[in-house]
């Protein structure tokens, strides 16, 4: 824990605190970068992730050639995306949420030797990127799942913001607020005004990616 240097001030007697030393170490915030988004995360992890989103794991040496299992277990380590969770009842428990394992390629070096391994045909849901969206440290994405044809479909954007999804409460001031779960929001003074303009949003958002997809 920091101490911090204590002073007296000289006109009232009393005990000041001037400052706050880390000793040989930094603030903690300084070892922290902050996302488009706002986050703050190590560069280390934005790094991380931003490499696996590429395809591109860094190995532990640039010399050392990887096992094919290995690296395709490291990468589905480095960065997961965990869906909404329910429970057996429909209950829901948890938001999407992305997380990782440290040391991801030792990890799946370990589990290989423990028989562990990647079989796409038994992949019942597979994450994909927000669509037409740029990838991001923390972009929850969707999750999707074979078509008849047994085809991993691209994601559509009209399901994906889904306009049944939105949901309009009035405030305590006496607003009316939209949310959409895809992090999308609109106030105004009616309810017909927030859901139109958060509809709107919507609609630009799948244009966008019909737009990038067709690219």
């Amino acid at each position: 824990m920091p101490r911090p240097e204590r002073s007296v001030n000289p006109m009232s007697g009393k005990e000041i605190i001037e400052s706050v030393r880390f000793g040989n170490h930094a603030p903690p915030s300084s070892e922290y970068v902050k996302t488009d988004a706002g986050q703050l995360v190590t560069p280390e992890f934005l790094s991380l992730i931003q490499q696996t989103l590429s395809g591109k794991l860094a190995e532990s040496k640039p010399d050392e050639e990887l096992d094919p299992q290995v690296r395709a277990l490291a990468e589905e380590l480095a960065v997961i995306h965990l869906p909404e969770w329910h429970s057996q009842v429909g209950r829901k428990l948890a938001d999407p949420t992305v997380t990782s394992i440290k040391q991801a390629t030792r990890v799946a070096e370990y589990l290989v030797k423990r028989g562990v391994r990647m079989h796409s045909d038994l992949e019942e849901i597979r994450w994909a990127p927000t669509p037409g969206g740029l990838p991001g440290a923390f972009d929850t994405g969707m999750h999707i799942t074979k078509d008849a044809e047994g085809n991993w479909p691209a994601p559509d954007p009209e399901t994906f913001y889904d306009l049944d999804l939105i949901e309009v409460k009035q405030t305590d001031e006496g607003f009316w607020s939209a949310t959409h779960p895809r992090g999308l929001s609109a106030e105004a003074p009616t309810k017909t005004d927030a859901y139109a303009a958060l509809v709107n949003q919507l609609r630009h958002r799948i244009n966008e990616a019909r737009n990038s997809r067709e690219e």
